[in-house]
Parts: structure tokens; sequence; C-alpha cells
């Protein structure tokens, strides 16, 4: 019965979680990162770190991902804060020249996550 077939309509989605973040990061999604990202994220890719509009951190991610493009990111660990209102990953993000150490932070909100800090580290 195609009658009952799928109860989320085009407008609802699901609400994104930190592993939509991770798949995110492993195929090299700008879109989709800018997507769930706070109006300001903490961004840091080697040892520049800043404050970045999320406008400005789409934009260093894209050229961060067309110079590194990725092949997997596996995470190694995840965990949640003490008050549960967010959420942290660090995994290993594997590119064309190297793997990188990724650090992930998330707000938890209603509607599901904010990306609020983002780290890339050499491995």
């Amino acid at each position: 019965m195609a009658f009952f077939g799928g109860f989320l309509g085009p407008q609802e989605q699901a609400p994104v979680a930190l592993d939509d973040v991770c798949r995110a990061i492993g195929g090299g999604n700008v879109t989709e990162l800018a997507a769930i990202m706070d109006s300001e994220v903490e961004l840091s890719i080697f040892d520049e770190e800043d404050l970045y509009s999320k406008a400005d951190a789409a934009a260093a991610l894209q050229e961060f991902f067309t110079k590194f493009s990725p092949t997997s990111f596996g995470k190694v660990h995840q965990g949640a804060s003490k008050s549960n209102d967010a959420e942290y990953c660090i995994g290993t993000l594997a590119t064309n020249k190297g793997s990188f150490r990724v650090y992930i932070y998330v707000a938890k909100t209603a509607s599901g996550v904010l990306l609020q800090e983002l780290k890339f580290d050499r491995n």
C-alpha cells in the first residue's frame, strides 16, 4: 500500500545528528556542513585557529577539502557533555595526501545539532 509509504513530508526532515556531521566530513561535503553550522564556528586547520562566520568557515573548509580530498572518516572516540547539551567526536580523516586527526564539537538543539567547533591536525 503506497498510502502508508512515508511519514516525513518534503519539508520535514529527521533531526541532524553527530553522525551526519562525521559523514559530511568524510565526504568533504561543505554544503551539508554549512547547513548545520552555528552562526559562528571555531575552526582550526593546522596552526590557523579563529572564530569564523558561517560563510567564512565554509570557504575555509572548501579550500581545505580541495587541497586534501577526503576518502574516509573513522570515529576514534565520541562522548557528551555532563549536562548532555553538547556532543563531541574525535576521529581520523583519510585524504589523498595523508590522514588528519579531527575534533568535532556540536551543541544539541531541539532540531538536532549545531556545529560549533572543528579542528584538523596532521596525524
